[in-house]
């Protein structure tokens, strides 16, 4: 019996087949989270084609697919040691799933706990995870299937935010004093980034000359939207009130976020090469914070929309001329947005009709559901110009797992390797005579 993560699959008609190395038991083997897997999404008709060869049955149980051989001493053989590949599923994968995704666990420090927060082109992902048998949370990056703890500036705790095309990861890490500090990581470390006269600060975003925005403390206690790049840190103002936050730097420079008015209310804000700019009133809306902006000048809002009670996520193409694109929530009451590509997918969470909450995908007219671990919620924070999404996801039992969403559907000549690898493992076997 092979036992599948729900992690590595969502819907109840995907199904992962695995390149596997595994300790092998007499009858069974266990695949593991840790163990490197190859997810390639395949549909129904492909588990009738192997199920019509009698190769094995499948059921789900409690969320996790159970898979068990039964089609012969050979095949069997050849299933327990791990290497064997479906030919037929290389001529039927192909596109079979379009649209859906694969949901890959991607693993924590041992404590039970993570969150993927970014990502970037080459698929780094940037976030946080718990320490064993700790409280304490460190800033990692997860890398080609492997998880690196990314420290902090001498105190416990740390957390990334965002990253770069260059790999560069910000976010925020607690010094000896424990003083939350604005902090940058690169290959050589982790660096903290000056403030505006106060003590904290936290890095939000970064482009991909790396310039970086967030917000600091000035010494007179107040918090600023902030800037740093080779002049040090810039104070970005707000739009007369004593906060702001900046959260999204594109390589046009161009720098949105929040800003409080002279009234004390939150204001979507946008930075240019002049004085900020009040987004609140956007088609009528009231707009408390403009969370990200691509290279094409998009930009993902929260807040009201008119005449709709509940916070929205909501998209605009960056022109004042055109409307705001309201978009909705998955039968409940409430949607945020946190991440955008170039390609103007939007990703958040929206509620549900039950009040629970889950991560979503929104691709220009449709708001798709990403489902959860089994548990009750989950939440998606950026997205790649690839499609890829991360964020977190609950499993049955209440933990909080970092994850990602992959597009389903192999390339055409990935298909070809696994129907060719897959006729060379069934040679083999024929030549040795099962042995």
């Amino acid at each position: 019996m092979v036992n599948i993560s729900p992690g590595l699959f969502i819907g109840s008609s995907g199904l992962g087949i695995c390149i596997m190395t595994a300790r092998v038991k007499p009858n069974y083997f266990k695949l593991k989270r840790r163990l490197k897997s190859w997810s390639v999404c395949s549909s129904a008709l492909c588990l009738r084609i192997l199920r019509a060869f009698s190769l094995f049955s499948m059921s789900n149980c409690g969320g996790i697919w159970r898979v068990e051989v039964f089609g012969g001493r050979r095949f069997k053989r050849l299933f327990r040691r791990g290497w064997v590949l479906f030919a037929g599923l290389g001529l039927t994968c192909r596109g079979a799933a379009e649209g859906g995704y694969v949901m890959v666990d991607l693993g924590d420090l041992g404590g039970g706990y993570s969150q993927a927060r970014a990502i970037n082109a080459l698929g780094q992902v940037a976030g946080e995870g718990l320490l064993a048998n700790t409280v304490v949370q460190h800033a990692v990056s997860w890398q080609a299937g492997s998880i690196s703890d990314l420290g902090t500036l001498g105190g416990d705790n740390s957390r990334a935010l965002t990253i770069n095309d260059k790999g560069v990861i910000g976010g925020w890490a607690q010094n000896g004093a424990g003083v939350t500090q604005a902090a940058l990581w690169t290959g050589s470390g982790v660096t903290a980034l000056p403030t505006l006269g106060g003590p904290a600060g936290t890095v939000w975003g970064i482009n991909g000359a790396g310039t970086a925005v967030g917000n600091s403390d000035l010494s007179s206690g107040a918090n600023h939207a902030t800037i740093w790049n080779a002049n040090g840190a810039q104070d970005l103002g707000t739009l007369g009130g004593e906060y702001s936050v900046a959260y999204s730097i594109n390589n046009q420079g161009v720098v949105v976020g929040t800003g409080f008015d002279a009234s004390g209310k939150d204001r979507a804000c946008l930075w240019g090469s002049t004085a900020p700019v009040d987004l609140g009133n956007l088609s009528g809306g009231l707009w408390t914070a403009a969370r990200e902006i691509n290279d094409s000048g998009q930009v993902i809002l929260w807040g009201t929309p008119q005449g709709v009670a509940d916070d929205h996520a909501a998209f605009w193409n960056g022109d004042p001329a055109s409307q705001v694109i309201d978009l909705g929530t998955l039968g409940g009451s409430q949607s945020w947005a946190y991440g955008l590509n170039n390609a103007g997918d939007v990703v958040g969470w929206a509620s549900e009709s039950d009040g629970t909450y889950h991560a979503f995908v929104w691709n220009g007219t449709t708001m798709t559901d990403l489902g959860t671990l089994g548990g009750a919620y989950s939440s998606a924070y950026a997205i790649n110009d690839q499609g890829v999404i991360v964020g977190d996801a609950m499993d049955s039992s209440g933990a909080l797992h970092a994850v990602e969403w992959v597009p389903a559907g192999v390339p055409e000549p990935l298909s070809g390797v696994l129907f060719a690898g897959g006729a060379f493992g069934l040679w083999v076997l024929r030549r040795r005579g099962g042995r």
